[in-house]
C-alpha cells in the first residue's frame, strides 16, 4: 500500500517538486480505491489539502530560516535564472523553481534591472522582484577604463564621493591584499599597479578603500582564466611579467588592431635581449604624456625608463584590458622590431632602424 504519511509528511528533505509528484501519486491510489460522486469529492478535498501542504514546503522554510541580508549584484545580460541561483546562494531565497515561476507570473522577465542590491530573506517575493525591477540600485555605479592607473582610479572615485583618493592610493600599497603572484621583485610605485581589473563596478555607499582595492583584484583574478594562465606559463613568463607586459600594450596601442602587433614586437625585443624603448613608461614616470619625447627625456634615470635600463619594468604601469592581455598571449611571429604612431594614433611598423627613422619622418 502506498503510505501517504511516510513519503509526504515525514520526509521533510525532499524537494518540492517530488513533493508535488508524490501528491499525485496519493491522489491517483485514493482515486482507485472510491467510485462516483464520493471519489471525486474526496479526491478533491485530498488534493486541496495537498496542494496547502506543498505551499508550504515552498513559504515555510523562507519564514523559518534565519533572517539574511546581503547585497546582490544584477549583472547586464543576466537571466531570471541566473539571478534565481545568485539569490539561493546568498540565503535570499529558499526556492529557486518558485522565483522563476514568480517572473513569469508577474511579467517581469524583462524588467530586472542591472544594478547592486540590498535584499532581505524575510521580504516577499513580490518585494524582491519589484525592488530589482526597480532599477534602483543601492550603490554608485563606477567604471575602470582600460589603461587607467592607480592615480587615475583614486582621483574618479574621489570625484563620485566615494572615497578620498588619499584612503584609496593607501589601500593600493597595501601588500596583505595581494595575491601571491601580485608580488614582484623591485620596487614600485603601487603595488596593485596593473591588477586592479578595468570593469564596470556596482561599489556600496559605505564600502571602505580597503574592501574597493579587494573586490577590484578579485575580478582580476577571477577574469585570469585556467587556460590564459597555462599560456603565461608556457610562455615562460610570470603572471607579474605577464600583466606589466600588457599594461605596456595597452597604453602603446590606440586601436586594437594594433595591439597584436605591438605585443609582437615587445616579445621580439625581449627575446633578443633589446631594450623595449616605450615611451608610455617614460609618461608613467613623469605623470604627462606626450606625443614624443627628446633625447633627454629618453635618458630619465627611473627603472621604468626602458630606453635606459633593458627588459621589463619593475612592473606594470597601468591596468590593461582583456584585449591587451589576449594581444599578448595571442601575439604573432614577426620580424618587426620598431613601430611609430602617426598624428591620429595609428602604428606604422619597420624592421630595420633605417626603415624606422624613414617611417618617423613620414608620418610624424
Amino acid at each position: 500500500m502506498y503510505n501517504i504519511k511516510d513519503s509526504i509528511i515525514d520526509k521533510k528533505v525532499i524537494p518540492s517538486e517530488r513533493k508535488i509528484s508524490y501528491i499525485q501519486k496519493a491522489v491517483q491510489y485514493v482515486s482507485k480505491q472510491l467510485s462516483g460522486r464520493s471519489k471525486k469529492v474526496i479526491a478533491v478535498g485530498i488534493m486541496i489539502v495537498f496542494l496547502i501542504v506543498a505551499a508550504a514546503a515552498v513559504v515555510m522554510p523562507s519564514v523559518l530560516a534565519p533572517q539574511r541580508q546581503a547585497y546582490i549584484q544584477v549583472q547586464e545580460n543576466m537571466t531570471a535564472a541566473d539571478i534565481a541561483d545568485v539569490l539561493y546562494q546568498k540565503g535570499i531565497i529558499h526556492n529557486r523553481l518558485w522565483f522563476r515561476l514568480m517572473v513569469m507570473k508577474n511579467g517581469q522577465a524583462s524588467q530586472l534591472k542591472q544594478g547592486l542590491y540590498y535584499l532581505d530573506s524575510h521580504m516577499s517575493m513580490d518585494e524582491l522582484l519589484d525592488k530589482i525591477a526597480s532599477g534602483k540600485s543601492e550603490a554608485i555605479r563606477f567604471v575602470v577604463p582600460e589603461g587607467y592607473s592607480v592615480q587615475q582610479i583614486a582621483r574618479d572615485l574621489e570625484k563620485q564621493h566615494i572615497v578620498k583618493a588619499a584612503d584609496f592610493l593607501a589601500a593600493a600599497n597595501r601588500a596583505d591584499l595581494l595575491y601571491p603572484y601580485m608580488n614582484g621583485n623591485r620596487s614600485v610605485s603601487y603595488r596593485t599597479e596593473g591588477f586592479l581589473y578595468p570593469d564596470t563596478y556596482f561599489i556600496p555607499m559605505d564600502m571602505s578603500a580597503d574592501k574597493i582595492v579587494s573586490m577590484m583584484l578579485k575580478e582580476f583574478d577571477s577574469n585570469l582564466t585556467t587556460d590564459m594562465r597555462d599560456k603565461i606559463s608556457a610562455m615562460n613568463l610570470s603572471i607579474y611579467q605577464f600583466t606589466t607586459l600588457a599594461s605596456l600594450v595597452e597604453k602603446e596601442a590606440k586601436y586594437d588592431e594594433d595591439r597584436y602587433l605591438i605585443a609582437a614586437v615587445f616579445r621580439k625585443r625581449l627575446e633578443l635581449g633589446m631594450p623595449l624603448q616605450s615611451d608610455a613608461c617614460i609618461s608613467y614616470v613623469m605623470g604627462v604624456s606626450k606625443a614624443t619625447y627628446s633625447i633627454e627625456e629618453t635618458k630619465l634615470d627611473s627603472p621604468y625608463n626602458t630606453y635606459v635600463y633593458p627588459g621589463l619594468p619593475p612592473g606594470p604601469i597601468a591596468n590593461a584590458g582583456m584585449a591587451s592581455m589576449k594581444a599578448v598571449l595571442d601575439a604573432p611571429s614577426t620580424d618587426y622590431l620598431f613601430f611609430v604612431a602617426d598624428a591620429d594614433g595609428h602604428n606604422h611598423f619597420s624592421q630595420t632602424y633605417e626603415e624606422h627613422l624613414e617611417t618617423i619622418k613620414e608620418y610624424t
